[in-house]
């Protein structure tokens, strides 16, 4: 008798599972690629103009959005926080847009302007500076000197040939850190950093961090360097050429800036999935829909950046609110956000993870997906794939979740990018790490840069839409296994 009970249990435990998987597979099924390019077409086309961050484009794109959302029956946070900035479906922040204005560098010998010889990545509002003497760092080496109110010189040509503006951003993060008044980077030639020319871009900061800085953040410029030696005396000049780290030179330089900044707004777009049981509980979807908006009176219309993501998550939610509305919805809520600013600085996400609409304590993960509709050249005649980023990084549950929804789609999981010494630095390049950061185990979804990355020819006709479906069925997969789980995943460190 004792067998014949434990054999049916087993036969209701296994039908218990079949049940499960015919009905992740059913809603898995409502996700079709026709879906996806219907979207794609209308928030890449040209009318969205770009998409860019506080701009018109970006707000036809967020009503959209919203829109979408309604029409699917989700909810809106607006009722549900006391969050004072959550208005129906959106999460409204205000930033400061701080134009880049015009500057020059001059003295007695002479001047240099924007052009050229200089370009300008200033990120203070002084109106002029004089620079008594320069003091030659290597930011990869502790030197012991106190950098506060003190002018930094670096040489870029010191970091390796073909600068990019990646590495530009980390090492000036670095010499940041050591809060010098001002720096100056040295460089041969300017390369590709050429098209970061002063003039052509405005600079987004939040407002709150802005209102909360006690001190300016250093003012930061490029130099050709001939041009630089130009304006140095033939003494100073020639200390130059044999300048060491922690050394100084004198100089004489006038920096003369004009600028002028404003408070804009944009905003986070929020559609709630009520759970059941464990409804309290929550798990945060993710994507950007910005991207770069108009330059030289070309639209860039960033389907894959993040286009891509952002019909995922139209998708993802209109599964899940189909299994709600027949009767299957999930244990946990379910939060898709698709969140403004990424290609700002990660705005969006960070102003979430200062001002969560619900706690953080209540956030058991962040599946954040950025840029998963076409092939990089690592992959161009590969079977299906996806890049893997964070997923082991603060939690193994999660990691094995995420493994686990891939049997249901079967697609091959390339973890290079996740490695903690990728010199890509991927991780901390997507909205996921405002969560990480946070402690929140968090998966960033991403299928490589390709050619037309952040370029105009990142258009719809060019997406692979089969593998789009692909690697959005696998984000569903997780939040679905995640959304259902006995339990959250399981911290295995405090921080990223």
């Amino acid at each position: 008798m004792r067998g014949v009970l434990l054999s049916c249990v087993l036969v209701q435990a296994a039908l218990g599972l079949a049940q499960a998987d015919s009905l992740r597979l059913r809603y898995a099924s409502t996700i079709t690629e026709a879906d996806l390019r219907r979207h794609l077409e209308i928030l890449a086309s040209d009318s969205f103009e770009g998409r860019e961050t506080a701009k018109p484009g970006q707000w036809k794109a967020a009503d959209y959005l919203r829109d979408q959302f309604i029409n699917m029956g989700a909810d809106s946070l607006g009722s549900r926080t006391t969050s004072s900035d959550v208005e129906g479906f959106f999460q409204r922040f205000d930033l400061i847009e701080s134009g880049r204005g015009t500057i020059s560098v001059r003295n007695g010998a002479g001047q240099l302007e924007l052009g050229q010889d200089l370009l300008y990545f200033t990120e203070v509002l002084d109106s002029s500076l004089q620079v008594k003497e320069l003091i030659m760092a290597d930011i990869h080496q502790a030197d012991g000197l106190d950098w506060k109110g003190r002018d930094m010189l670096l040489n870029a040509d010191s970091w390796g040939p073909g600068l990019s503006p990646t590495l530009l951003r980390d090492n000036l993060n670095m010499a940041r850190q050591r809060h010098p008044r001002t720096i100056t980077v040295l460089m041969e030639d300017f390369g590709a950093l050429a098209r970061m020319a002063h003039g052509e871009e405005t600079r987004l900061s939040l407002a709150y961090e802005e209102s909360r800085r006690k001190e300016p953040m250093p003012q930061v410029l490029l130099v050709r360097r001939a041009a630089f030696a130009s304006l140095l005396s033939p003494k100073a000049r020639k200390r130059l050429a044999r300048l060491k780290a922690a050394q100084g030179i004198p100089v004489d330089l006038d920096l003369v800036v004009d600028r002028k900044s404003r408070q804009v707004e944009s905003a986070n777009v929020l559609a709630y999935i009520e759970g059941g049981d464990l409804k309290d509980e929550v798990l945060v979807l993710t994507a950007h829909y910005d991207h770069i908006g108009i330059q030289h009176g070309v639209v860039y219309n960033g389907a894959d950046d993040d286009g891509t993501g952002t019909v995922a998550l139209l998708e993802i939610a209109e599964a899940f609110m189909r299994a709600k509305q027949e009767g299957h919805g999930p244990r946990r809520s379910v939060l898709i956000m698709p969140v403004s600013g990424e290609e700002k600085g990660l705005l969006g996400s960070r102003y979430y993870s200062d001002h969560p609409a619900i706690p953080l304590s209540r956030t058991i993960a962040n599946l954040n997906i950025d840029m998963i509709g076409r092939t990089d050249s690592a992959h161009a005649d590969a079977a299906p794939y996806v890049y893997i980023i964070g997923s082991d990084r603060l939690s193994r549950d999660l990691h094995a979740a995420n493994e686990r929804a891939n049997a249901h789609v079967g697609i091959e999981l390339d973890y290079t990018f996740n490695a903690p010494d990728d010199p890509n630095r991927f991780y901390y390049r997507s909205d996921h790490y405002n969560f990480a950061r946070k402690g929140i185990p968090s998966i960033f979804y991403f299928s490589g840069v390709h050619e037309d990355y952040h370029q105009p020819g990142d258009d719809v006709e060019k997406i692979r839409f089969d593998l789009l479906r692909a690697r959005t069925n696998l984000v569903f997969h997780t939040a679905w296994e995640l959304a259902n789980a006995p339990t959250r995943p399981a911290l295995d460190a405090a921080k990223p």
